[in-house]
């Protein structure tokens, strides 16, 4: 399925400027953060037309980006490093480089309100769903089984879309679920279809991963957005970037970056899942081309020219 956003004339498609976002399934946050991305571009006359593309996510949307069939992908950013160098789940090196941050938000698990789970150390050996196998959010629930010494078999993972995971969450066919950041449509309609409960990390969870895995950060689940929840929870948090083609048109991957810097205030107003937008970018005038491109992935030459003439990044 495409949404696609139009400048507001006819249109002929044999001649219009489209550009294709790779996101992820409809009720994702991938899908509402390219929409919002799309209108910037046509907004800045970068795109006539966007489409927004659904996808099974990361894995997927860097090898359509780097194939052609993309222009612009969203990704977990520790898919990366593994596209590039061709390591499982890729079967060969994937050119693809990081045109900027998207946004680094929460990872947290939720179960049922009445359930008896009451921390992530008791999801261990229980039924969780982490969404399409070759996603990013099922490479970070491998994580974290692995960072909390549990193993890979840690969890019995169950790998269904972000929609048929809450539904199985629903219905109690899983015991828990791994939520990306939000707000997201699809917690929302999790939310209203039953009442769910963020089940909190155990005493030291949160530090372990953030020590073993290099992309990952502390964050919060941010209760305004949890019906019944009175106080933002810890959770681990992790960073999602824009990936372009390595061999992509350099004018191209530049104007997007700029505007994308220009815009970030507007995009923190519009949606709540760019919100620390400003100072995440901001980060590299401090970190350098890390906080921009973690554990060693490439940053597109573009992208790191246009943040340098932004005086974000020496």
């Amino acid at each position: 399925m495409i949404w696609a956003l139009l400048a507001g004339r006819p249109v002929n498609s044999s001649a219009m400027n489209t550009v294709r976002i790779a996101s992820s399934d409809l009720l994702s946050t991938f899908y509402e953060q390219a929409k919002a991305l799309g209108e910037i571009l046509v907004a800045e006359g970068i795109a006539d037309e966007v489409e927004v593309l659904v996808t099974t996510g990361s894995v997927m949307n860097a090898e359509m980006v780097a194939c052609g069939d993309a222009d612009l992908g969203f990704m977990a950013s520790n898919w990366v490093p593994r596209a590039v160098a061709g390591t499982p789940p890729f079967a060969v090196p994937v050119a693809v480089a990081i045109a900027a941050p998207l946004n680094a938000g929460p990872l947290f698990f939720v179960a049922k309100a009445d359930s008896e789970v009451e921390s992530v150390a008791q999801l261990r050996g229980r039924k969780v769903a982490v969404g399409h196998r070759d996603s990013g959010m099922a490479q970070h629930a491998l994580n974290m089984v692995r960072a909390f010494g549990w193993g890979e078999d840690g969890m019995d993972f169950v790998f269904i879309s972000t929609f048929d995971g809450g539904a199985a969450l629903a219905t109690g066919a899983v015991d828990a679920q791994l939520q990306a950041p939000i707000p997201s449509t699809h917690f929302t309609e999790l939310c209203q279809r039953t009442s769910i409960k963020v089940v909190p990390y155990a005493d030291g969870q949160i530090e372990t991963a953030c020590q073993e895995v290099p992309f990952y950060t502390r964050a919060t689940v941010p209760s305004e957005f949890v019906p019944g929840q009175d106080a933002n929870i810890p959770a681990i948090g992790v960073l999602n970037v824009i990936v372009t083609a390595c061999e992509g048109e350099p004018a191209f991957t530049g104007n997007m970056v700029s505007a994308y810097i220009n815009r970030a205030g507007e995009l923190e107003q519009v949606n709540p899942l760019f919100r620390g937008l400003e100072d995440l970018l901001a980060k590299a005038k401090r970190e350098g081309i890390h906080a921009l491109a973690p554990d060693g992935a490439p940053l597109h030459p573009a992208s790191a020219s246009t943040f340098r003439a932004a005086g974000l990044l020496s």
